[in-house]
């Protein structure tokens, strides 16, 4: 009896907590704050360690760029019809996923993984400069 215990938590607590993450993790909308400016399309999983880093990254630049680009963090995993659509359209397959992206919603670049924060800005700027 105790080992059936056992593999029963060992199946149903990790399928809890990624329910629990998937329906609860911090994103921003998937529609463009302002249409006027490029946006940073990022796709991420609560359950992703590679995104939970790419946070960070993004969390120190976008103050830098807040003015002149916006920044959507996207639950890959979230089942609105408007964030299946973005996936569909930009190929997404894994997170993280970086799409840049000009005022009429037209992919510039596509990153997939992390990258550090100055390949980020690199990107940023060439967005802004077209």
């Amino acid at each position: 009896m105790k080992n059936i215990i056992t593999i029963l938590l060992i199946i149903i607590v990790p399928v809890a907590v990624y329910l629990y993450l998937g329906k609860n993790s911090d994103t921003t909308s998937a529609v463009a704050k302002d249409k006027t400016k490029p946006s940073v399309m990022v796709f991420t999983s609560a359950m992703c360690l590679d995104c939970q880093k790419m946070k960070s990254v993004i969390n120190e630049v976008q103050p830098i760029y807040s003015d002149k680009i916006n920044f959507l963090s996207i639950n890959a995993l979230d089942k609105n019809k408007k964030v299946q659509e973005y996936i569909k359209k930009y190929g997404i397959v894994l997170v993280p996923t970086i799409i840049f992206v000009d005022e009429n919603e037209n992919q510039k670049n596509k990153v997939e993984g992390y990258i550090p924060k100055e390949e980020l800005i690199e990107e940023i700027e060439d967005v802004i400069n077209e």
